[in-house]
């Protein structure tokens, strides 16, 4: 038997624009629809780029008088969300499902739901403003599922939205914990239904793990930290810190107070320390970035290590451009490396150097004016009164 899904989506409402623990509203309808075998999948109204490529959108103009369904492909039997219920169970979706025509309803009989032949559906224009007259004069053919208390509810304002988040946080929480992750306080927890968090993993209190993130066995997120589309791997720590769209290698610390920007690569065994932030970098395992640097648009050879206050000048105001460093290098503090300029393996730079030339393997690179000391130069200028 073939069944698709459709999901309302309506442009100027609030649960159109909201999401939850980093997932629209929608998604969760649209995953649900999956899980019972329903596609292909609609969305009325609003476009989700995030509901996947096979969610088509269809026009919600009710002004020529046909059913919003005949622009559905044929099939046997029809899933419609009228709702956003993020916190819908199987069980009750299942309830629905079972029967010929069922109908979801709130405590008050408020249409939710419809699970009905294709040819009832055809039936009613689907205009929200007439849907309940319409399901009404379908008469005694469909039966009534009520939601339950672990349902959640209609997210139609921010209330309705912390109350489904706690149910849904609840949920995902406790099931992370029951397959092996540890969650030392799941109360400030906040995990994405789309995140992979493998057993041993710990989650310390105060962390957003979003996105389609990845949390390997072992390693430790928090306290305090954000991890969006990111892999955390074995046996690393993120601490106090933010991990955005970026890969850290097994037995990397992090932070605290660091933030790896979208498009890092972070090898094995690498020290980010406090205050170091990267975009597009390429560390390879074992780089140690004491603090206080920002590294951008380079990439940085195995065993370097990287002082504090260390900035790759990337962008002229126009263009941003690549640097690179070799392998087992030694960047002092202060340093400025004016990209595009490339540092040899194993070469020293001085500190508190300007590069802004390729520096050869093995070198010692010294970009720094000589130390001058006017001796008794205070005392003369307090003499004069011009200090």
């Amino acid at each position: 038997m073939s069944q698709c899904a459709l999901i309302y989506n309506c442009e100027d409402d609030f649960a159109s624009q909201a999401d939850i623990l980093s997932r629209p509203l929608c998604c969760y309808m649209a995953n649900l629809a999956r899980a019972f075998g329903c596609s292909p999948l609609y969305l009325a109204g609003r476009p989700c780029p995030e509901c996947g490529e096979d969610a088509e959108l269809i026009e919600t103009d009710f002004s020529g008088g046909s059913s919003l369904f005949a622009a559905l492909a044929p099939t046997d039997r029809v899933l419609v969300f009228f709702e956003r219920l993020p916190a819908l169970t199987r069980g009750t979706l299942g309830k629905l499902m079972d029967q010929n025509c069922g109908l979801l309803t709130d405590e008050n009989h408020r249409p939710m739901a419809l699970f009905a032949p294709r040819e009832v559906t055809l039936r009613i224009s689907g205009n929200p403003i007439t849907l309940v007259e319409e399901l009404r004069n379908l008469g005694p053919m469909l039966t009534e599922i009520s939601l339950t208390e672990e349902d959640g509810c209609v997210v139609t304002n921010g209330l309705d939205l912390y109350r489904c988040q706690q149910l849904l946080r609840q949920r995902i929480n406790r099931a992370h914990m029951e397959a092996g992750v540890t969650i030392m306080d799941p109360e400030s927890a906040y995990i994405s239904p789309d995140a992979l968090v493998e057993p041993g993993a710990m989650i310390l209190p105060g962390c957003f793990v979003y996105g389609r993130s990845h949390i390997e066995a072992t390693a430790v997120v928090g306290p305090n930290s954000m991890v969006v589309d990111s892999v955390v791997g074995c046996g690393a720590v993120v601490n106090n810190s933010q991990v955005v769209e970026s890969a850290v290698g097994a037995r990397t610390t992090v932070g605290p107070f660091a933030y790896l920007r979208p498009g890092c690569d972070i090898g094995e065994k690498v020290r980010l320390g406090t205050f170091v932030e990267l975009k597009k970098a390429k560390l390879a395992n074992g780089v140690k970035v004491a603090h206080l640097s920002y590294l951008g648009d380079v990439q940085i050879g195995e065993g370097s290590n990287i002082g504090g206050g260390v900035i790759v000048c990337n962008y002229d105001g126009k263009k941003k451009y690549q640097s690179s460093v070799g392998a087992g290098s030694f960047v002092g503090s202060n340093v400025n490396l004016v990209s595009p300029v490339n540092l040899g393996e194993n070469s020293y730079i001085a500190t508190g150097s300007t590069i802004t030339e390729d520096v050869p393997a093995q070198a010692l690179a010294l970009a720094r004016a000589r130390q001058v000391n006017k001796e008794e130069w205070v005392a003369r200028r307090r003499e004069r009164g011009l200090l």
